[in-house]
C-alpha cells in the first residue's frame, strides 16, 4: 500500500506563495495548488473554509515573508532604517508580483492603517526609526510615514518597470529625503 502524505495548511500556503511569486495573485487558484501538489482539491477545502479565508492566510505568509525580506538582507556600513527603504526597493524590483499584492491592489484601507499596521515586525521597523532618527512616538511615525510615501513612490515605479533607478540613484534620494525630512523635523 503506497504511503499518502498529509497535506498541511503550511504546505498549501507555500504552495500558493510560490504561485503567487510567477503569477500574482490571479494565477492561485485551488486547482493550481492542487496541480502544484500533484494532489485533489479536497485537502484544500478541509483546510480553509472558502477562497477567501485561503486568501486571507495567504496575505498574511506574503506579509511575513515581506517583512523578513526587509529586515534579513543586511548592508554593511550603511545605517539600518537607510536599508530598511534600499530592501522595500529591492523587493518590489526582486518580489515583483508580491509587491503588487501588498502594495498596488485595492484594499481601501486609510493610510494610517495602510503603513502603520501592528504587526509584530512594523514595531521592529518602528524601533528603527527611532533609533535613527532620535524623534518620540508620535513624530516617529510621522516621520515614517512620510519617508515611506517617498519610498513608495520609489518602489511602485521600479515594480511597474517605469523607470529603471541604479542602486546608487536609489540610496543618493533616499539620504536627500532623509535629511530634508529631519530638517523639517527639527524645525518644528
Amino acid at each position: 500500500m503506497a504511503k499518502t502524505t498529509k497535506i498541511t495548511k503550511e504546505m498549501i500556503l507555500e504552495t500558493a506563495l510560490e504561485i503567487a511569486r510567477e503569477k500574482g495573485l490571479e494565477g492561485v487558484s485551488n486547482r493550481e495548488i492542487a496541480k502544484r501538489m500533484n494532489s485533489s482539491i479536497r485537502p484544500i477545502y478541509y483546510q480553509f473554509k472558502n477562497v477567501l479565508e485561503l486568501n486571507k492566510e495567504l496575505y498574511i505568509t506574503i506579509l511575513k515573508y515581506f517583512y523578513n525580506f526587509l529586515m534579513n538582507h543586511a548592508i554593511p556600513d550603511m545605517p539600518k532604517y537607510k536599508q530598511v527603504g534600499i530592501n522595500y526597493i529591492k523587493f518590489a524590483k526582486e518580489e515583483n508580483q508580491l509587491f503588487k499584492i501588498l502594495f498596488m491592489t485595492n484594499s481601501n484601507m486609510l493610510l494610517d492603517d495602510f503603513v502603520m499596521n501592528d504587526y509584530e515586525d512594523f514595531q521592529e521597523i518602528i524601533k528603527i526609526v527611532k533609533n535613527s532618527t532620535n524623534l518620540v512616538d508620535d513624530d516617529s511615525k510621522s516621520f515614517h510615514m512620510k519617508m515611506w510615501i517617498f519610498t513608495h513612490g520609489i518602489a511602485t515605479l521600479v515594480a511597474t518597470k517605469t523607470i529603471n533607478f541604479s542602486d546608487q540613484e536609489i540610496e543618493d534620494l533616499l539620504t536627500k529625503e532623509f535629511k530634508a525630512l529631519m530638517s523639517l523635523a527639527k524645525n518644528n
